[in-house]
């Protein structure tokens, strides 16, 4: 691992316009994770995903790009110790009046590409619909990879979001205000978000190896597709297959 790499300390314009967005909408974001959790089996499903990924409870477990805190929260349910970042203070706001005077999760202002935390501080890190949003992937896994323990393990589930081009959000030609918003905030980010328009899985799980993970593994996701067909997506996607792709970092 190269350890000298760091991430932009100070956000871009581009960085900075994205953070916007996703706090201008993390109250319609987050009523829509309300209604997925009170749908039939979405805790079971979710469960079976975390679960038996992660090592056994309690282990110290980072969850960058946390937004409302979905994946903290039930990562938290297993009986680990969560600490949820996000940039977004919006986001932040949703999960923190969620978690009320609960001490787990804990959520803190960070940067999913530069977590502020010293080396082998975690023994597991997940990122639920993160990786797509990195704008240099590989210096932030290589960050990702750091601040766990040897033998600690990522956890990521993850998509194909937009494998025709980050301009084909709504592109059913009726844009609802929220998607208008997204192509603005997401204008000229092609090129910064490698990641976002990839065509198969397998260019997630190479940026993971290459940055020094081991065991990188690959699964499908069905029972989630499932539940997408049967209860909906957020405003703007598409029900699709998602992956969970899981990778340790090595011992020596």
């Amino acid at each position: 691992m190269r350890r000298g790499r760091t991430a932009q300390t100070t956000p871009d314009e581009g960085q900075l316009r994205i953070n916007d967005y996703w706090s201008r909408w993390a109250g319609q974001y987050e009523a829509h994770q309300a209604d997925r959790r009170r749908a039939e089996g979405e805790d079971e499903i979710w469960g079976k995903v975390w679960g038996p990924a992660l090592p056994d409870p309690p282990a110290r477990v980072l969850d960058v790009g946390t937004g409302t805190g979905a994946a903290a929260f039930r990562v938290a349910a297993l009986g680990h110790q969560v600490l949820g970042i996000d940039l977004a203070e919006g986001m932040l706001e949703q999960a923190r009046r969620k978690a009320g005077t609960h001490g787990n999760p804990r959520f803190a202002k960070g940067d999913a590409a530069e977590p502020p935390f010293g080396d082998g501080m975690f023994d597991a890190l997940t990122a639920r619909y993160v990786l797509w949003t990195l704008r240099d992937p590989q210096i932030a896994l290589e960050h990702w990879l750091r601040v766990l323990r040897r033998g600690g393990v990522l956890v990521a589930v993850d998509s194909l979001w937009f494998p025709t081009g980050l301009d084909g959000h709504g592109a059913d030609g009726r844009l609802s205000a929220r998607e208008a918003d997204f192509r603005r905030a997401y204008r000229g980010q092609r090129e910064a978000l490698p990641l976002a328009e990839a065509a198969s899985i397998s260019a997630f799980a190479e940026r993971i190896e290459a940055a020094g993970f081991a065991d990188v593994t690959v699964e499908e996701l069905p029972g989630l597709l499932e539940q997408d067909l049967r209860y909906g997506v957020a405003p703007g996607h598409r029900a699709q297959m998602q992956y969970l792709i899981r990778a340790v970092r090595p011992l020596s």
